[in-house]
């Protein structure tokens, strides 16, 4: 019986897996971020607005979007 219940559970995530990433395939970007990257681009925001303390995790998403927004537009320059 735990082998049927393996192969549905194999099969279930892996249906899970893939509708994952047909949802969320947009905002995968094309190519990765390497974490130096975002880091020194986070450094830069606390940097630029005042050393404000408490906003560490505002700024690294901040460098995220950004660093994902100029590969986008990069890439798609390319083509």
């Amino acid at each position: 019986m735990s082998k049927y219940m393996t192969n549905s559970k194999t099969a279930q995530m892996s249906s899970m897996q893939q509708a994952h990433k047909a949802q969320h395939s947009w905002s995968i970007p094309i190519a990765v971020l390497r974490y130096e990257d975002i880091s020194k681009r986070a450094y830069e925001i606390y940097v630029g607005n005042g050393c404000k303390e408490g906003h560490s995790e505002q700024n690294w998403l901040q460098s995220e979007q950004e660093l994902k927004s100029k590969q986008n537009w990069l890439q798609s320059e390319k083509k």
